[in-house]
């Protein structure tokens, strides 16, 4: 049988019609593409850095030092309770500054549809041996499930988790909005702490530090200031808090912040930045300061 020649009208047979082609279409089949910040840019809308700029990259590791319960003397039972819940890490591990300029270089790499940054070299991501390895977060263990909470079970939470009135609670949840109360409050309520105090009120503030703890760094979110009550719920059980997979929790939190981050017209990220930047400089070791 003599070969057939099919001619494939489909594709571009001249310079100009490729320039054409090339010009007004992005080769990705990804269909959340078009809202992405790198199709923008493609198509001439956002011209990084001078219109849309780095992204503001929230990062609080002075806030994390102004509560410095490591170094008070009269504080020793409150001490023992945060060093065995394997976070107390997170309050000496994170980078005082954010490079935003490489993070948000990365984060125009960022895919949400398969969670990986699309490299000239292939695609990569974090992963969960990244989280154990560079934070030292627990990655096996039970799941960091939150349900939605009514604003009566966080004022709930409140009184019987940090052992405050239910006026107290329903003003902070009031003042703060969306069911969150602020950090600073947390700090400036319980950081006093001393061996002192009866048992329960050092499992109170142990708690409250706690949640302050998750508030700026592993679930740190674009409002800057206020943690959701509902993590609360995770830390009622003190001696159950080193069985949940914190690490696994992180990096899924992590994943949902870049994707958001990736979208055009954002302008700010939450999530831990410095696991993500710790990352950067494990995988990318020419980025490195010196």
């Amino acid at each position: 049988m003599p070969d057939i020649a099919v001619e494939d009208a489909s594709l571009p047979d001249s310079p100009t019609v490729q320039e054409e082609y090339l010009t007004h279409a992005f080769p990705s089949i990804l269909q959340s593409f078009n809202s992405h910040v790198a199709a923008a840019i493609w198509h001439g809308e956002v011209n990084i850095p001078q219109n849309k700029g780095p992204l503001k990259c929230h990062n609080h590791s002075s806030k994390i030092l102004a509560w410095p319960w490591w170094s008070v003397e009269n504080n020793t039972r409150f001490k023992a309770i945060i060093e065995q819940f394997g976070l107390s890490q997170l309050a000496r591990c994170t980078y005082r500054f954010v490079n935003k300029l490489l993070i948000s270089s990365f984060v125009e790499r960022w895919q949400a549809e398969t969670n990986t940054f699309h490299m000239p070299v292939g695609e990569m991501t974090l992963t969960l041996d990244d989280v154990s390895t560079i934070v030292g977060l627990p990655i096996v263990g039970k799941s960091v499930s939150v349900p939605d909470v009514t604003d009566h079970h966080g004022v709930t939470l409140l009184v019987y988790g940090l052992g405050i009135t239910e006026r107290a609670a329903h003003e902070e949840v009031s003042f703060a909005g969306g069911n969150s109360v602020r950090l600073e409050w947390l700090r400036s309520q319980f950081a006093g702490v001393t061996d002192s105090d009866p048992d329960e009120a050092i499992q109170c503030a142990a708690r409250a530090y706690l949640l302050f703890l998750l508030g700026y760094t592993l679930f740190s979110d674009k409002s800057g200031g206020r943690v959701p009550v509902v993590y609360l719920g995770l830390l009622m059980d003190l001696g159950s808090i080193h069985t949940y997979a914190w690490g696994a929790a992180v990096l899924t939190f992590l994943y949902k912040q870049l994707g958001y981050a990736s979208r055009s017209g954002v302008k700010q990220m939450g999530g831990y930045m410095t696991l993500l930047e710790a990352w950067i400089y494990e995988h990318f070791r020419a980025f490195r300061p010196h």
